[in-house]
């Protein structure tokens, strides 16, 4: 389930996906009580969501039931049964790392739908590479029934980013006419590795 992310090497992804989990960690997740992480089952974005979880642990708190973590597969559907039946306040679909955009898109629709199949009605939160696979949630959006059931949802966030601007933006996401809408709630100013680690950290092509 691997192939040739970007230019940079393992070592270097890695510690990008550190940088920017911790970020994920603090900012995308807070005020929330509980998370599940659902992931794609390679390297790059277990790291980020290790990283993530990790660092939500720290702002929120050391404790039992803090957080899970699943990888996707398959069997999505009963991980949507496990999410849904459990008492998380949100559900971060962390995928994209090391897939060709086309795979990530194909993966967040089947764990959308598997979500709301499952009848799951709490907060969502999405990687940026989720974001840029999808066409901003448009290819999503096209599923009249995926659509009303995220406006139905209570919130959903998502994490952008302008390296011009050296800046994380962290968002609130209105579906608005049948399209995505961002309210920015926060943002966070890079660091200069952090930016020049993105810029060379490239998605796989479709």
């Amino acid at each position: 389930m691997s192939g040739k992310a970007s230019l940079l090497p393992l070592s270097e992804e890695l510690y990008l996906r550190s940088l920017t989990g911790r970020l994920v960690g603090e900012h995308l997740f807070d005020g929330y009580r509980k998370v599940a992480v659902i992931t794609y089952p390679d390297r790059i974005c277990a790291g980020m969501a290790t990283a993530a979880l990790t660092s939500f642990t720290y702002y929120s708190g050391y404790r039992d039931g803090v957080g899970v973590v699943y990888t996707y597969d398959e069997n999505i559907g009963e991980t949507a049964k496990k999410v849904s039946s459990s008492d998380f306040d949100v559900v971060y679909i962390s995928y994209g790392g090391e897939q060709k955009l086309s795979t990530v898109n194909e993966a967040a629709i089947k764990t959308f739908r598997a979500l709301m199949e499952s009848g799951y009605r709490k907060a969502l939160a999405i990687h940026v590479r989720v974001w840029i696979a999808t066409k901003q949630l448009s290819t999503v959006l096209s599923d009249d029934k995926i659509r009303g059931w995220l406006e139905g949802l209570p919130e959903i966030r998502v994490f952008t980013a302008d390296l011009n601007a050296r800046k994380f933006f962290f968002n609130r996401v209105k579906i608005v006419d049948g399209k995505p809408a961002l309210a920015p709630y926060r943002e966070v100013l890079l660091t200069d590795e952090h930016v020049d680690l993105l810029k060379r950290s490239i998605p796989p092509p479709e």
